[in-house]
């Protein structure tokens, strides 16, 4: 609010900055968004997020995307699913689960009981999952909250 020595005042909205992302593509231009969005500081959300601010910030200008570990702590803070990719394969379910737990390649395979090569390959579609992980997988992702598998939309 600006003040003057004449009896009215005005509120004037601060104009949103020029690299607010309409269309959020990145993981960084979602926490970005949001943030702006609040009309929160890069401070509060790297605490929030459990971060240092210029991690939050390296983020934000796309220098570096966030490991895995971190992504159930900025799903909670976005209170969304921030990544796009088909979940109609067990591969995509597969993606969904670790991503939504946070989990390596490889603490996923302690999981299913394979080893980081595999699931890795059982992502990129490049071998079959066994019917008993993909009924592992299938149960972990059924286990899902329903809001981590409604994957963000652009409007």
């Amino acid at each position: 609010m600006v003040r003057t020595f004449l009896s009215q005042s005005k509120i004037v909205k601060k104009p949103l900055n020029q690299n607010y992302p309409e269309q959020p593509q990145t993981i960084g231009e979602h926490i970005r968004k949001k943030r702006l969005d609040n009309r929160q500081t890069q401070l509060e959300v790297a605490t929030q997020i459990g971060i240092k601010e210029n991690t939050l910030t390296t983020w934000e200008v796309g220098r570096y995307v966030p490991q895995v570990h971190h992504y159930p702590a900025i799903i909670r803070y976005l209170g969304y699913y921030p990544f796009i990719h088909e979940t109609d394969s067990i591969a995509g379910k597969l993606l969904q689960v670790r991503y939504s737990y946070g989990w390596s390649c490889k603490e996923f395979g302690d999981v299913v009981e394979a080893d980081t090569a595999t699931v890795r390959r059982w992502e990129l579609y490049k071998s079959s999952v066994h019917v008993r992980v993909h009924n592992k997988i299938l149960d972990l992702w059924n286990a899902l909250p329903a809001d981590l598998k409604q994957q963000y939309l652009s409007k």
